[in-house]
């Protein structure tokens, strides 16, 4: 039963995922659109032109935020059935093809040009589970930034199925775990 169970979430997990990329790519294709438009409305900087830019990247992050908060519920209730292991973890969940990897594909994934962030780098910690299938959900940022936290977990969603995680274990049987990772992510100028 428990068995049905986890592959039933593991299903609606995967389709679910797909449609929060493209909710994500919807969010891009429509700032995108209005962005040139906006453009060829308004060729050369001025202020309108700056404060409607302004408010379309507003528009964008409100978008990623949605989407990630319905993500975040529906891998909640996926979480409940198989919770992160209180017990001792006797081998750390694994990228298929190391951690940092992981980090560098993460990294490659976030786009924070149109942000025009004010720093050079950004520290933050991101975590999440990695079910006793290997599934990773429930991405949390953690940093200074509440925006470029966002982007950063929409970021996790889009290369999430592009590797395996192999689950922690506890006495040599799978578990749930909770992963975290150390994020430097820094920006060009």
């Amino acid at each position: 039963m428990i068995k049905k169970l986890l592959a039933l979430a593991f299903i609606i997990t995967f389709v679910f995922g797909y449609a929060q990329v493209s909710e994500f790519q919807r969010a891009d294709s429509r700032y995108d659109r209005k962005k040139k438009a906006l453009y060829n409305k308004y060729p050369k900087p001025n202020d309108l032109r700056t404060k409607k830019e302004w408010l379309l990247t507003e528009e964008k992050i409100s978008a990623y935020k949605n989407a990630l908060d319905k993500v975040s519920a529906e891998e909640k209730k996926l979480i409940a059935l198989d919770p992160p292991t209180k017990s001792k973890i006797t081998k750390e969940a694994e990228y298929d093809k190391g951690k940092a990897s992981f980090q560098k594909l993460l990294y490659e994934a976030v786009d924070l040009a149109f942000l025009n962030f004010s720093s050079d780098s950004y520290k933050a910690t991101m975590t999440f589970v990695v079910d006793s299938k290997g599934n990773a959900l429930d991405a949390n940022v953690k940093g200074n930034n509440e925006d470029v936290n966002a982007f950063i977990e929409a970021a996790f969603y889009r290369i999430k199925n592009q590797g395996k995680w192999k689950p922690a274990e506890s006495n040599g049987k799978p578990v749930s775990s909770t992963v975290s990772l150390p994020l430097v992510l820094t920006f060009k100028k």
